[in-house]
């Protein structure tokens, strides 16, 4: 009798908790759209979509929708120019949400935002390496791998260099004929 007792109390447990979990999340996509039907973007509702965001993932660690919401405060950080919560974020989601496809692109977007967002190329070296190493074969890893040897250069040392490539090239195709 305890044990089918225990069981029903767990059971209702979980049909309460669903209701909210459910109307919370449709709360956050209704902001989503409040957002996306402005013609500019009104930061009162953005910085309340991204508390959302945060709240749900808080709320629900275990649901994998945490990472996508996690993953879209970190973007609208960016926007925002707050950099630092970008990163947290990004490191968040890395680190708690193992099994998410956003979890390689929130470690790259931490060497990123490094890089673009806060001039520190040294910590931008280190994510995109760290990236490298734990996701060699990922479908961006190439383009990781042009972004490490191109760090920290100008755009006039990018196309000084890729004129060097193209006059090379074309003197190696001008001696093979």
């Amino acid at each position: 009798m305890k044990k089918s007792i225990s069981v029903l109390l767990v059971v209702v447990a979980l049909a309460s908790c669903s209701p909210k979990k459910t109307w919370e999340a449709k709360n956050i996509e209704t902001k989503e759209k409040a957002l996306s039907d402005k013609s500019h973007m009104d930061t009162t509702v953005l910085n309340e979509l991204i508390d959302a965001y945060q709240a749900y993932a808080n709320k629900y660690p275990a649901d994998t929708l945490g990472a996508e919401y996690l993953f879209k405060a970190a973007d609208y950080y960016r926007y925002l120019h707050q950099p630092v919560k970008s990163i947290a974020l990004y490191k968040n989601i890395y680190n708690n949400y193992p099994t998410s496809a956003k979890r390689p692109y929130a470690l790259f977007l931490q060497g990123f935002t490094y890089e673009n967002e806060m001039g520190k190329l040294d910590s931008a070296k280190a994510k995109y390496l760290e990236f490298l190493n734990v996701y060699p074969s990922h479908p961006i890893a190439k383009d990781v791998q042009t972004t490490v040897a191109n760090l920290g250069k100008t755009p006039e040392q990018l196309i000084s260099e890729f004129e060097e490539r193209q006059h090379a090239d074309s003197l190696q195709k001008a001696s093979a004929h």
